[in-house]
């Protein structure tokens, strides 16, 4: 008998730092204290939902979403190496309970940028033993609650993760060391290996109302569409093919056992080898993070920054003809999931829109932004893509990084002196959207919807 393929994932994102509030215990608490946000802004208590989070997931249910992506807190679960905190693991039992009760199908991200300090402080993902470290939190998360989950995001955007830590130093540590990229790319993948094979060995009696849904582990992938910022110029068109072939292949070529390339001649020092990923996939899936397009500029004159002082190259998410852009002067690109779901699509997995949103304080832009980019999305399906979820960033208005709290994301936007939550308008087309896509087979997006 053949089984019923799974209902399309009508979705929302977040992450454990950007809304929970009080993460002490991790680097991100350290960094902002050490005054690297815009304005000097500290998370502080973000948006609590570490307290509100079952009106938050009631917000999220009532906009019809059959999923909820959402990650743990490393630091909250273990503050200081091999102490756990009972506390806060039942706390995301009770919000795992809470997405169960709501029909939230959740997918768990196990690292979304924020480590422990102990962690960080001895070095983080370039140390040795790294990614042992990781794999022993997350065997105690399998262990509390994984029976219940039937879908994993081992690490959030690995590509950026390195990058802002060890080329741009836009994240902690903030150091300009490329071969500490390499060696945090290598315990990374270690890691992410080492995740997937525990989550398949210790999760196979599953239970909860999700039990019979497929186990799938992958990563969720920050993908970016290069393009020389002058057509004609022959460097930059250069320089946007090796941007692709670092920052959007290499981690789909390595988690489906292909060549692994963490590396640019002449740059980057290439990273030592994964063995335990060769020749094998640890991806059940490919989660696209997607949000605009990158113009490469080759900048010989370019005076010298301390992130790219050996490196004559600039990345512009606007260019000169680009007329509309995000709050973020991030360009509003559709075409550009087309062409990564298109890319993505031949690797043979199943993918998900992971992260899909725009920095949109007034909220002019965004119904448009969610129709464009899910008629992206409607149209990879009839091309045949597997396609199977879309999740758009972010549920809450949040403290997005090294912005501070300038950016707003929000499908319900936070007044972050009262902390009430208020529907956006864009709620309300993301719901229609949802409604009108519900009744018609597995409820997934249909070109013909968005041509009306």
């Amino acid at each position: 008998m053949k089984r019923k393929p799974p209902p399309f994932l009508w979705g929302a994102a977040t992450s454990s730092h950007q809304i929970e509030g009080g993460n002490e215990h991790n680097d991100w608490w350290a960094w902002e204290a050490e005054g690297h946000v815009e304005g000097g802004v500290r998370s502080g208590d973000a948006t609590d939902h570490w307290n509100r989070f079952r009106e938050d997931l009631q917000l999220a249910a009532s906009l019809g979403l059959n999923s909820y992506r959402f990650s743990i807190e490393w630091s909250r679960l273990e503050p200081e190496e091999g102490l756990w905190n009972t506390v806060a693991l039942d706390r995301y039992g009770e919000i795992l309970s809470e997405c169960e009760r709501l029909g939230l199908l959740p997918m768990l991200t196990l690292h979304h940028f924020t480590s422990p300090r102990w962690f960080a402080e001895k070095g983080g993902f370039t140390q040795p033993g790294a990614a042992e470290k990781f794999a022993a939190y997350v065997s105690s998360v399998i262990e509390a609650f994984g029976l219940r989950i039937p879908l994993w995001c081992t690490i959030n955007e690995p590509m950026v993760l390195v990058a802002g830590s060890y080329l741009g130093t836009f994240m902690p540590p903030g150091r300009w060391a490329p071969h500490l990229a390499s060696q945090a790319s290598h315990q990374l993948l270690r890691a992410h290996v080492l995740a997937y094979d525990l989550l398949h060995s210790q999760s196979r009696e599953r239970k909860g109302p999700w039990k019979d849904w497929p186990l799938q582990v992958g990563i969720a992938h920050n993908m970016l569409d290069f393009l020389p910022d002058r057509r004609w110029h022959w460097a930059e068109k250069v320089l946007s093919r090796i941007f692709d072939r670092f920052y959007n292949r290499a981690w789909l070529d390595a988690v489906t056992g292909r060549k692994q390339h963490f590396g640019v001649v002449g740059m980057i020092p290439y990273a030592d080898q994964v063995q335990e990923a060769r020749g094998r996939k640890t991806a059940d899936f490919i989660g696209i993070n997607y949000y605009t397009k990158a113009y490469v500029q080759w900048r010989p004159l370019a005076p010298a920054h301390k992130a790219s002082a050996q490196l004559p190259v600039g990345v512009s998410f606007a260019g000169r003809k680009d007329k509309v852009f995000s709050d973020l002067e991030w360009a509003i690109h559709p075409k550009g999931l087309t062409r990564m779901l298109a890319f993505a699509g031949g690797y043979g997995l199943p993918i998900y829109v992971t992260e899909n949103g725009i920095a949109d304080r007034e909220d002019r832009l965004r119904p448009g932004f969610l129709r464009s980019h899910l008629k992206a999305v409607a149209r990879a399906l009839a091309d045949g893509i597997d396609v199977r979820g879309y999740y758009y960033w972010s549920l809450l208005d949040n403290f997005e990084w090294g912005k501070g709290f300038g950016p707003r994301f929000g499908l319900y936007h936070v007044d972050y002196e009262t902390l009430a939550r208020k529907p956006t308008k864009s709620a309300e087309v993301y719901r229609n959207i949802i409604e009108a896509h519900r009744a018609q087979g597995d409820g997934s997006p249909r070109v013909e919807y968005f041509r009306s």
